[in-house]
């Protein structure tokens, strides 16, 4: 079964088009399950058709509930990619859970072996084989680094979980410095107690977000048994229905649930370090970077509003994709509404509310840009809260210079990381002017007590400038357990109050109002043959 599921592979990797449908697969594959090229295959089809099934699985529910209607077949597609889209989401939150609970039980054998032989390195070994088999996989990796000062090359690529980072600066200093006052120790008890923090988070959020696609998507599912009881209750509304009304109606139903489905996909992401194959693929192309090219030199779109809020909020994330997605939403739009158009023979001066329509569906990717700011000050701060967990463990360790933690926190970061990069870039010309240059960056967040103990460390040394961070410690993890619970809060308040409006608004627009139009219209005309 495997080799033949490794063969459907191989023959996917041959085509443009196979790449394309298996890259965003194999990326995220790689990242939780770093196995060789056969495993990689292996595992990236076997999610790919796990994944297709189940759609496959809720398109056929939807016809069926339809009774194979012609007219509900674009509401079942979109559930359908929609479930794909789902399903993916859904494996990444269980595996990014999954390889925390193996890093913590691990953490807790390490512990008890390096009381026994008082060595990092040993420990780590000794420990290897209390891991999970997920977890195997990253040790292994991290075991060829042990003894350098970097990361796997597999994590430069697709990085796995923060604290796996942290597990690796805190043993390859270890082993590099030594341990004095059993500071390896203290280290690995402060990452446990972050990591259950996250466990509690991720439960919590899992149970928020168990049901979301269903309850959105029953507002698309119900649609043919709205049709089905209004026609039985007043025969007229069949040609409605079956009209360029009942169409519009239908597609603008489709369309406002399509968003939603789109938004609360998008609150489960867990990071936006991913691969997008499509834009990729465009990208490529020679004749699509020389309009980009000219987009960027001629019009000055370097300096738009929105790319300044790439720039300085969104590093992590590609401006020119941003754009490419919205030409696909133009473009994808115009054609599939034109297509609807010429099916119900409309007049051609209908291509001037079509293009304006078009233009309103290119907005579709601010919907991504729009959530990212609502939870942008709290993800920022999630990510200097694992920065500071990381700068503290390092201080504490003799020997530690400024570049080597700026080194760590470059490769640890997503947000920070281009400002970081440029300070450590400067550091030989001036480490002042460099360290100045990112305080004032970063002045209103909290980071800037990191990069204060960092300026400090020049006249009073690391570890003596680290110390009130240090004795902090409990304080900074009890605030970011309440940061969580606030954006968890957040979370939970933004889906019970928006989770069955698409339910709603459907019931309302596809069934209700016509269901009225038809009755009072009946009404009027009986009234009228009776006077």
């Amino acid at each position: 079964m495997e080799k033949c599921l490794y063969s459907i592979y191989k023959i996917l990797c041959l085509s443009g088009i196979g790449k394309l449908v298996i890259g965003k697969t194999e990326y995220e594959v790689g990242r939780y399950l770093p196995f060789d090229d056969f495993g990689l295959g292996v595992n990236t089809v076997k999610l790919l058709m796990t994944n297709i099934l189940k759609s496959i699985l809720i398109f056929a529910i939807a016809l069926i509930i339809a009774g194979g209607d012609n007219k509900y077949f674009i509401g079942a597609l979109v559930l359908g990619i929609a479930m794909y889209e789902d399903s993916f989401a859904k494996w990444k939150r269980k595996q990014e859970k999954h390889l925390l609970k193996q890093l913590s039980m691990y953490l807790n054998e390490l512990r008890r072996e390096y009381y026994r032989f008082g060595d990092v390195e040993e420990a780590f070994l000794a420990a290897f084989s209390a891991a999970g088999e997920e977890l195997k996989l990253h040790l292994g990796l991290i075991e060829e680094e042990l003894d350098g000062n970097g990361i796997p090359e597999n994590y430069k690529v697709a990085s796995p979980n923060r604290f796996l980072f942290i597990f690796i600066a805190i043993c390859q200093c270890g082993i590099k410095y030594g341990d004095a006052d059993n500071i390896f120790i203290s280290n690995i008890d402060e990452l446990q107690k972050n990591i259950d923090s996250d466990l509690l988070k991720w439960e919590r959020e899992d149970f928020i977000f168990s049901t979301v696609f269903f309850a959105i998507s029953f507002a698309i599912i119900t649609m043919p048994v709205m049709e089905r009881w209004a026609v039985s209750q007043v025969g007229d509304l069949a040609d409605f229905y079956n009209g360029f009304r009942g169409s519009l109606t239908r597609i603008i139903c489709i369309i406002v649930t399509m968003l939603f489905i789109i938004f609360f996909e998008k609150m489960q992401e867990i990071r936006e370090d991913g691969i997008e194959p499509i834009l990729s693929m465009l990208m490529e192309n020679k004749h699509i970077n020389k309009v980009l090219k000219w987009m960027f030199e001629h019009r000055g779109m370097e300096n738009g509003k929105v790319a300044k809020i790439f720039n300085e909020n969104f590093p992590e994330k590609s401006y020119q994709h941003f754009i490419l997605m919205r030409w696909l939403c133009f473009f994808s739009s115009f054609g599939i509404i034109t297509m609807w158009a010429g099916y119900w023979k409309l007049s051609y001066f209908m291509i001037i509310p079509i293009i304006f329509i078009s233009f309103l569906m290119s907005y579709i990717p601010y919907t991504g840009l729009v959530i990212d700011g609502m939870f942008y000050e709290a993800v920022l701060e999630e990510e200097i809260g694992q920065v500071r967990l990381m700068t503290i463990s390092l201080a504490s360790v003799i020997g530690m210079t400024v570049e080597e933690i700026l080194l760590w926190t470059e490769n640890f970061t997503l947000i920070l990381k281009e400002s970081v990069a440029s300070c450590i870039d400067e550091l030989d010309v001036d480490e002042h002017k460099a360290l100045d240059g990112l305080r004032s960056r970063w002045q209103k967040t909290s980071f800037i007590n990191v990069i204060d103990d960092l300026i400090a460390s020049d006249k009073i040394g690391i570890s003596e400038a680290f110390k009130d961070l240090m004795s902090r410690k409990d304080y900074y993890t009890a605030k970011r357990r309440q940061e969580q619970e606030l954006i968890v809060r957040k979370k939970e308040a933004i889906i019970s109050t928006f989770l069955y409006l698409p339910f709603m608004l459907t019931v309302g627009a596809y069934m209700i109002v016509p269901f009225l139009v038809i009755s009072i219209k009946n009404l009027l005309d009986v009234t009228v043959k009776l006077t």
